[in-house]
């Protein structure tokens, strides 16, 4: 049987992600509730999220440069191996009643090492085995394989953890990532050709590529700054979003799981939408309009106790998110070769995250040691958004989507911003291939 290829083999490999990303939002959500339970505070939520953000930030000029050197599968299939073996390792712990918090956290540094390679490489598989004119439709279809899963994973982990417990979701988290690795092997993807040559640079010089490339890019730098800010904003209720939830719910793992299936309803919905319709003819429309709805969304979230409105808003947020993300990718992939774009993507991945780590690592004991006490003795900020420390989270949700709405207005005075794919990039060589000559 003839192995798929293009459009049909890159679905192959998104049913692929969507599977292994079920295991993964399963145990993700079992652990959440194990660590909610065990310690009550938010600051391990802020831990465990900078711990996988850091690595993978400082990680991704390297794993750029080695995905635009490997052989495209190599880069496809180590973070799937990677997150199989630290699954084991902690359902080994879990069985014989050993697994702490520090070993997660350790664990979850690991992931987000290997993590990093995942991202650029699937960006830059779109652009050889796709042709431009369904880089957004692709583009949409991978982004359901991150929201896909919970529509599932929050609904399932939720009953099976009563029955077949943690132990059980981590295993069959296992098998998934098995899936997903056959399912790379089994498609035909163009081979990279630097991948059959030797460097003739440093490895770190490939690495800074990407920074010098963007840098000399006024327009490819003003989108970046976007999604900088956007992920300033975002990054506090991304950290708080298990505990906060879990808070306006009295803790109860079902109602969790439904507000998580609507996150990932509204990403395949937003998926959907992406794959048939790929965006505004001009990228910078869509994108933009899709970070106006996500702060829409993230207020939404901090302002309500309502069941019924939180899963709108998830609705709202995912939906947007999904449309932003989506368009921003096909500017980059349109504007960027892709010979380039491991390291391009690496670096860019770098630059918009970089503000990130602070509310990460500062979330948690704002909320635990100076948002928490301050809310509990405001009767107006009480009646808002709650008491102590989940009234804290909801008033850091709602600034934060306010904030994120007012920004992206100010952004669509910008023309630059507004006419970045009508600006023709010359393409300066990267470093191997200067050596070559």
């Amino acid at each position: 049987m003839k192995k798929p290829e293009g459009f049909k083999g890159f679905t192959v490999m998104s049913i692929g992600q969507i599977i292994s990303m079920v295991g993964s939002s399963m145990t993700s959500f079992g652990l959440s509730i194990w660590i909610w339970q065990k310690t009550g505070n938010a600051t391990p939520f802020s831990i465990i999220t900078t711990a996988y953000f850091v690595p993978n930030l400082i990680f991704s000029p390297i794993a750029g440069a080695l995905v635009d050197r490997w052989p495209r599968k190599r880069s496809l299939i180590l973070p799937d191996v990677a997150a199989g073996i630290v699954t084991i390792a902690m359902l080994f712990l879990l069985a014989i009643n050993r697994l702490e918090l520090w070993f997660i956290y350790i664990a979850v540094f690991i992931e987000g090492i290997f993590n990093a390679f995942q991202w650029p490489a699937y960006s830059v598989t779109i652009s050889v085995m796709l042709k431009k004119e369904d880089y957004g439709r692709a583009n949409g279809l991978f982004q359901m394989t991150e929201y896909a899963p919970l529509v599932l994973a929050p609904l399932v982990a939720g009953f099976l953890i009563g029955v077949i417990g943690l132990k059980g979701i981590m295993a069959i988290d296992i098998i998934t990532f098995v899936l997903a690795v056959i399912a790379v092997l089994w498609v035909t993807i163009p081979e990279n050709i630097a991948a059959s040559t030797k460097p003739q640079v440093s490895l770190f010089k490939d690495s800074i590529f990407g920074f010098k490339y963007i840098l000399q890019r006024k327009p490819l730098l003003l989108l970046l700054t976007v999604f900088l800010l956007t992920n300033f904003f975002g990054g506090f209720i991304n950290t708080l979003f298990a505990p906060m939830i879990l808070s306006k719910v009295q803790n109860s793992s079902v109602l969790f799981g439904i507000i998580q299936t609507f996150f990932g309803v509204g990403g395949i919905l937003g998926g959907l939408l992406m794959t048939i319709w790929g965006g505004t003819k001009k990228k910078i429309k869509s994108l933009l309009f899709g970070i106006l709805l996500s702060g829409v969304g993230m207020t939404m979230v901090g302002f309500t106790r309502n069941v019924i409105i939180l899963c709108l808003a998830a609705l709202i947020l995912t939906i947007s998110s999904v449309i932003a993300n989506s368009s921003n990718q096909a500017i980059w992939q349109s504007k960027v070769k892709p010979e380039l774009q491991g390291r391009v993507f690496a670096a860019r991945r770098v630059i918009a995250q970089l503000v990130g780590v602070i509310p990460m690592i500062a979330s948690g004991p704002i909320v635990d040691h100076l948002l928490g006490p301050f809310v509990d003795y405001k009767i107006v900020l009480n009646a808002l958004f709650g008491i102590e420390k989940a009234g804290a989270m909801s008033m850091i949700a709602a600034i934060s989507g306010i904030l994120t709405v007012i920004m992206i207005l100010i952004f669509y005075s910008v023309p630059m911003l507004m006419h970045v794919e009508d600006y023709e990039f010359v393409e300066a060589p990267a470093p191997s291939e200067v050596a070559k000559e």
